[in-house]
């Protein structure tokens, strides 16, 4: 686990920086729900942010995890590469990668998901009395809401929604060591600043991850549309952001970004 460290100044405008971006997101946000409540409806537009979060939760949950379960032997052992540089550095540890998704992402996901579960048979109906109301415009098919709040038709349904669970978690965490070892590549230090890259790359993962199930069995799993996809790439960052602030107020990572 990272110790809080004062900031260069250097650092300190880099932090002002990732504050003025976490700021652009939360107006590209209301930009969002604007032009969906435009084309659409508002409804439509809360629809897709329950979806996106539902569909993202473990990734955020898993990204989060491995902060607080890092620590460790570094993955690249200290190895570098041709280039001079480390693969990926010592805050990617074996501990952050196994342990973040399985410690946090997965089982905090499922129990969040089961209590869904059990409210489903309240749930189930009162959307589709929505949709019978003509409330929703774009997502007017139950079986798309059962997806996102229970994976499907039991039992079936809740085992690709483990499927899902599990791939979303450990896609995250790939997605962050891929962006770690990009940006050993660009020779930008280990924790330095690399804004959006650093808080888009575990989304980008988590989603391609979850989404290759349904290329082989479209009948159990759903590739997000691209309502969801754009809302994740608006969202993430602001969470993300925000996330690492307050790891850094903690104490429990070394700068806020």
């Amino acid at each position: 686990m990272s110790g809080k460290r004062t900031l260069s100044e250097k650092e300190k405008r880099y932090a002002k920086l990732a504050q003025a971006l976490g700021l652009l997101f939360g107006v590209l946000i209301l930009m969002d729900f604007l032009l969906i409540s435009f084309w659409f409806t508002w409804s439509d537009w809360t629809v897709v942010l329950i979806f996106s979060l539902l569909f993202i939760v473990p990734a955020y949950l898993a990204n989060a995890g491995m902060v607080f379960a890092g620590g460790g032997n570094p993955i690249d052992g200290g190895k570098t590469l041709k280039d001079g540089r480390r693969l990926f550095g010592d805050h990617k540890t074996w501990n952050g990668l196994i342990k973040g998704p399985l410690y946090f992402g997965i089982p905090i996901s499922i129990g969040i998901f089961l209590l869904f579960f059990f409210l489903w048979p309240s749930i189930g109906p009162a959307f589709q009395a929505a949709i019978n109301a003509d409330l929703y415009e774009f997502y007017t098919d139950l079986s798309v809401y059962e997806y996102y709040f229970v994976g499907g038709s039991f039992p079936i349904g809740f085992l690709s929604l483990l499927i899902r669970i599990t791939l979303c978690a450990y896609g995250a965490a790939l997605g962050d060591l891929f962006g770690s070892c990009l940006k050993r590549r660009l020779n930008v230090a280990s924790g330095g600043f690399f804004p959006i890259i650093d808080q888009l790359d575990f989304a980008i993962f988590a989603i391609i991850f979850t989404s290759l199930p349904a290329l082989f069995f479209p009948d159990l799993f759903r590739i997000p549309d691209i309502n969801i996809i754009i809302f994740l790439f608006i969202l993430t960052p602001s969470v993300t952001i925000i996330g690492n602030n307050v790891g850094y107020l903690i104490g429990v990572k070394e700068v806020p970004w």
